[in-house]
């Protein structure tokens, strides 16, 4: 099944998971926004139902799947129908941009991080949060993926691979954080670097210069 189709077919269910499991959320939430910069103007790529977005004050989102969409902009999100990796958005309007698990699900990952570089202002910072598949659970993940609607046709990504995508796309790594460390429903705490939460999150700023054009 098409990545957007199996979204735009399970809308309902996304927005359950997280009810579901909203101390898992406030964790995620939490350990974001230890790390997300003051910002103007933001765009969440990716950005689902609006989960995230809404709590972070995000006003401005990307998602290609037609229910996800009504979604967010039922929770005050303006959405763009787009692919994260042509993004129909100028040059340098944001000065922040998020992506939430997003990754996975992508067909051309450093394509889709080099338009992320050409909407952002100079010196603007993209958060990119995501399955540590080297995490002790993103392993768990990795194997036991077919079993989930969603995840069955993700492929996890470790730090050093999102790393290095973010390094050829033109970014700097300046900070990484990490969360959710069981899955039990619970408040987690979040503790700086990578490789132990299957929650990673990282922080780049965007440099003058893509290391990788081609």
């Amino acid at each position: 099944m098409d990545n957007i189709v199996l979204f735009d077919e399970n809308a309902e269910q996304y927005d359950q998971w997280f009810e579901r499991n909203q101390h898992i959320l406030a964790s995620e939430i939490a350990a974001i926004k230890l790390v997300i910069p003051n910002f103007s103007k933001g765009i969440e790529i990716g950005v689902g139902t609006g989960v995230f977005a809404a709590q972070l004050g995000i006003q401005h989102g990307v998602e290609p799947a037609k229910h996800m969409r009504e979604k967010a902009s039922a929770r005050g999100i303006q959405v763009i129908d787009a692919l994260a990796e042509h993004l129909p958005i100028e040059n340098e309007v944001y000065d922040f941009v998020m992506m939430v698990t997003v990754d996975c699900f992508l067909k051309d990952i450093l394509q889709a991080f080099k338009e992320v570089w050409r909407i952002l202002t100079v010196n603007g910072y993209f958060i990119v949060a995501f399955i540590d598949k080297n995490a002790p659970l993103g392993r768990i993940y990795d194997l036991k993926k077919h079993t989930s609607e969603f995840y069955k046709p993700a492929v996890f990504h470790s730090a050093c691979e999102i790393r290095a995508y973010l390094q050829k796309a033109g970014f700097a790594v300046v900070g990484e954080r990490q969360t959710i460390f069981d899955l039990e429903n619970k408040l987690q705490e979040s503790k700086p670097g990578v490789g132990e939460g299957v929650f990673a999150i990282m922080k780049a700023r965007k440099i003058s210069m893509q290391c990788d054009r081609a």
